[in-house]
């Protein structure tokens, strides 16, 4: 009998074999996990301490803040004695747009602290400062002015 030669054996077991091995190789390496992305921003705050200004806020009023103390004219005031919490100013800025204001109301860099028969007292801030200012009703010519 005739012995085979190693290198057929071989190649018949591996023929016969091939499927099964196929199933016993590990699978393919998963793609690689997305990066997480991680955005940080520094925060900061400010607790204005001492009456100090918050140096993050703008120097000068911003867009939306109102008109200024300095553009602001007293036209006219309905004072009410029984009610002075009722009594209503009439005021004018420099672009001409007129503003109603009552005790407590802000407008501009300024609050309504009191309105009177012919004033308008005023606290105003400026820079973080705060002051008062007083708008009075100019003397027509029928008072004797």
């Amino acid at each position: 009998m005739r012995r085979a030669h190693p290198l057929l054996i071989l190649g018949a077991v591996l023929a016969l074999a091939g499927p099964a091995a196929a199933q016993t190789q590990t699978p393919p390496p998963a793609p690689p996990a997305e990066p997480k992305l991680v955005f940080e921003r520094e925060v900061f705050s400010y607790p204005g301490a001492a009456g100090r200004r918050d140096p993050f806020l703008p120097l000068i009023g911003q867009n939306d803040a109102g008109p200024l103390f300095q553009d602001l004219q007293l036209r006219m005031i309905l004072f009410s004695p029984e009610s002075p919490a009722r009594s209503v100013a009439s005021l004018v800025d420099a672009a001409r747009k007129v503003y109603r204001v009552r005790r407590g109301d802000v407008i501009g860099n300024a609050t309504v602290l009191d309105v009177g028969p012919r004033r308008v007292l005023f606290s105003v801030v400026d820079f973080g400062i705060r002051r008062q200012e007083v708008l009075e009703l100019k003397p027509t010519n029928r008072e004797g002015a």
